[in-house]
């Protein structure tokens, strides 16, 4: 059994090492998806799509959708302000900030998919 004190030694190195991990997509996007998901939240429209299939069209997993309307349930103050200030999402506005994503991503300023992870390794072999 190790020590007390060679424990906190080892935890203080472990600490010493760790960064924040990258963002998967860039500030610009991911407000976005806020705003999108808080338009599909707050439709009345009985043919809205579940979900799932919104989550999809964004480009999102549905666990994080959940997320953000439960958020958004929460306090929907700040996004209620968000949309006074700059009206609905507009599709040209997600396409430039999902343009600006790629180009972060090629700068390596931000996590690439396990995905290309996998395909780069194939690659080289």
């Amino acid at each position: 059994m190790p020590s007390y004190e060679s424990s906190m030694l080892n935890l203080e190195k472990a600490k010493a090492r760790w960064r924040q991990p990258l963002p998967w997509r860039s500030s610009q996007e991911s407000q976005m998806i806020r705003r999108y998901v808080f338009q599909w939240l707050t439709c009345r429209d009985p043919n809205r799509p579940s979900g799932r299939a919104w989550a999809r069209q964004l480009g999102v997993s549905h666990t994080w959708l959940q997320k953000l309307v439960r958020k958004f349930q929460a306090d929907p103050s700040q996004m209620w302000r968000l949309q006074a200030a700059r009206g609905d999402p507009k599709f040209a506005e997600l396409s430039r900030a999902q343009n600006h994503t790629e180009q972060m991503k090629e700068c390596g300023e931000l996590r690439g998919s396990r995905l290309a992870r996998v395909a780069k390794f194939l690659r080289t072999y």
